[in-house]
């Protein structure tokens, strides 16, 4: 499965320290490979972002996308709080 990583995302998870820049690679390369993975726990969110997904990278950290066809936009990265 491919995805496209919006400019945001990008800046966001160039700050990321370790453990958390481990844990996104990871994640993003097991959404690769399976984005219903049940360890990402992906799910559709409701109301105003009802046309985005997210999923999880550790207990606190999202990666909020959307669907363009057959890719996924990585739209943002942050905490639970921040992410929603």
């Amino acid at each position: 499965m491919r995805f496209i990583a919006s400019s945001a995302f990008k800046r966001r998870a160039k700050k990321l320290k370790e453990p958390q820049a481990s844990m996104l690679t990871a994640a993003l390369r097991r959404f690769a490979r399976d984005p219903q993975d049940p360890l990402l726990r992906t799910h559709k969110l409701k109301g105003e972002l009802a046309s985005y997904w997210a999923f999880s990278v550790d207990a606190d950290l999202r990666v909020l996308f959307r669907w363009e066809g057959n890719e996924a936009l990585l739209v943002s990265l942050g905490s639970h709080d921040e992410a929603y």
